[in-house]
Parts: C-alpha cells; structure tokens; sequence
C-alpha cells in the first residue's frame, strides 16, 4: 500500500507519523512544497510538489494507492477532483467552502470513494451523528458544539493558534448555514451568542459557525439543525472588532501565538427525538508528553484512523462519502471510535 499525504502542514505532519507508525507495511509519502519535519521512519518520505496545480496533483497520485488531503481549504476541493482524475480515492480534512457532494456520480464513475472533511467538526461531529441517526432514528434536532481555545483562559482572547488563521478567518466572516423548521437557513456569523456550561470545563460561549455542511442534505427530516463555535466567555466581543477592521490575524499572531501552545479542544454533540435527549462529548489537552495540540490530536488523528479504514478496505461505499454516511456501518464506527480511544481521544455520554 501506498500512500500519499497532500500538504505537510501542522495538520499533515501528524496524519503521515500517524499513518506510518499505524501501518508498517504501508509506505507513506508526504507532498508539499518544501519538505517538512518528518520522524526518521523507513516507510515515512517526502516529495517535492505545487500543489495548487490541479493536474499536477492527480499526475502524482496515479503513482499512490490512496490519497489524504490535508491542504489549505482554497485547495481542497482541486484535491477533490485530482482524486477523480487520478481515479484514486481520497480521505480529506480540508475544510473548503465548496460543497463535496456534488461530485458524487464523478466519483462514483471513476470507481472510487471520496471521504470529506474527516477532521473534529466537521468530521468526528458528523460520525456521531450519523451514528446515533443510524442507530435510533433521524433526530429531530440536532446542536454540535465545538471549539479549540487556550487552556488557560486568562490568554489574550482566551485564545491560542493551533491551525491555518486564514481558515480561522472564514470561521468568522463567513455565515452559518443551518436549518429551521425542516429548511436550510443561514445567519450571519456570531450569531446565536449564548452561555453554555460543558461538563468537564465549564462556562464558555457559543455562536453559529458553518460546520454542518453535508449534514444539511444527508440528514433530511431534522427539523432545527446547527453548529456553534465554543470559545471563553468574552472572545465573541472582543474578536469581533477586529474581523470588521481587517486586524483579527496581526493580532491573533502578535498575542495568541504559544510555545507550548497548551490549547484545549470541546466538542459536544446534543440529540433529541420529541422528548428523549442524548448529549456525547470529547475533552482533550495537550499532550506535553508529545508536544502535540488537542487540535492536531483530535483533528489529524481522526483523519488518520478514516485514511486507515480506507486502507484496510473499510470504505466500501463508492461515491462521494462524508462521515455520517461511513457511520451507518457499524463495524467501521467501531473501529474509528475505538482507534481513537487507543489514542485518548475519548467520547464520552453526559
């Protein structure tokens, strides 16, 4: 087995040491611009490649058995369809605002499976609601609620970088689709600002972001459906004059940039069918033992383990399938909670 890592960012770097300390008898490659930190591993390599070049891209992943797309989102979706061209099946964390579904029958016509946005949320969120929806029935509502924020909560802005500011950036600008009522909806970022008490941690906030995604259109039948971003009470006013004048990432670089970025990642999931509720949730921290952020760990970890079900055979489907479609099958639900355990990545019922 041959695998190609696309991007060896903060993100990439973790997903390819994780892939080839997992699958020893695979040989993983990481492309990119210029090669990152790698262990010294003997199935672990790097290549040099752009790619923002569409063609290039699928040229290179002919030469792989499977892809793993961990770029920047504005190359995310060309990932997507090089993965097409390429006829090789690709598991993606990237978050680009294209929707991915679309390229269903392409996918499903080269033969291959295109797993989408296999990261915290979406990503981890979105298997657990497919899970539940698989295994009690289509919900009638539906709230995820996730955030990555400094452990300490005194921190400029209770805040500390972990991954891409850019995409950080369209977490705030960019508005959040939801659905009212049975319809698909959208509000403007930072809508919603409410307190909320998370077992485990405590007071935070929350607001709207755009992280259901497919769940929209692979859910059908739920009638109030919506993410919304954690933070420390405070972050939401204070952050918000700064997306308006331009200076949210100056700032954020200037003042939420750690070493050790000591962060803290939440990620609750709260179900409900007419009067019965299910809420589950995920607390992680960083590892000091391994210098590796809550976000990498509950990101790069979860792209990893769908990249090794993909590996060993586990995505059966074809076509494009994001992971709460994958979740229907409840033996790889199983052995993606369950590698994820292995790691401290736990979920937990509250």
């Amino acid at each position: 087995m041959k695998i190609l890592v696309l991007g060896g960012g903060a993100q990439g770097r973790v997903i390819a040491r994780d892939l080839a300390h997992s699958l020893r008898d695979a040989h993983v490659t990481v492309a990119d611009l210029t090669a990152p930190s790698l262990p010294a591993l003997p199935n672990l390599a790097t290549v040099e490649a752009d790619l923002s070049d569409r063609a290039a891209t699928a040229r290179l992943l002919r030469d792989y058995d499977l892809g793993v797309g961990a770029l920047p989102s504005r190359l995310g979706f060309g990932a997507m369809q090089a993965a097409i061209e390429a006829g090789r099946s690709l598991v993606d964390v990237s978050f680009c605002a294209e929707n991915p579904l679309p390229l269903d029958d392409a996918a499903r016509a080269a033969g291959i499976t295109i797993a989408p946005d296999c990261g915290l949320a979406p990503g981890l969120s979105h298997l657990l609601v497919g899970h539940y929806a698989a295994t009690e029935g289509t919900p009638d509502e539906v709230l995820i609620m996730v955030g990555g924020v400094a452990e300490d909560a005194s921190r400029p802005y209770g805040y500390v970088v972990t991954w891409s500011l850019d995409d950080l950036l369209e977490e705030y600008v960019r508005p959040a689709r939801l659905v009212r009522d049975g319809a698909p909806a959208e509000v403007p970022a930072f809508s919603g600002l409410e307190h909320v008490t998370i077992a485990g941690v405590g007071e935070m906030e929350a607001f709207y972001s755009d992280g259901l995604r497919t769940l929209i259109e692979t859910l059908p039948g739920v009638r109030e459906m919506g993410e919304k971003t954690l933070r420390w009470p405070g972050h939401a006013d204070a952050v918000r004059p700064l997306v308006e004048s331009g200076n949210l990432l100056v700032e954020l670089r200037r003042r939420c940039v750690a070493n050790p970025p000591r962060d803290l990642v939440v990620l609750e999931v709260r179900l409900g069918w007419g009067d019965r509720r299910r809420a589950v949730s995920m607390v992680d921290r960083y590892d000091p033992a391994t210098g590796l952020t809550a976000m990498a760990r509950t990101t790069a970890f979860t792209t990893s383990v769908v990249a090794q079900l993909a590996a060993r055979g586990g995505l059966r489907e074809k076509g494009v399938q994001p992971l709460e479609r994958v979740a229907r099958d409840e033996k790889a639900y199983e052995f993606l909670v369950g590698e994820l355990e292995s790691r401290g990545v736990r979920i937990t019922a509250v």
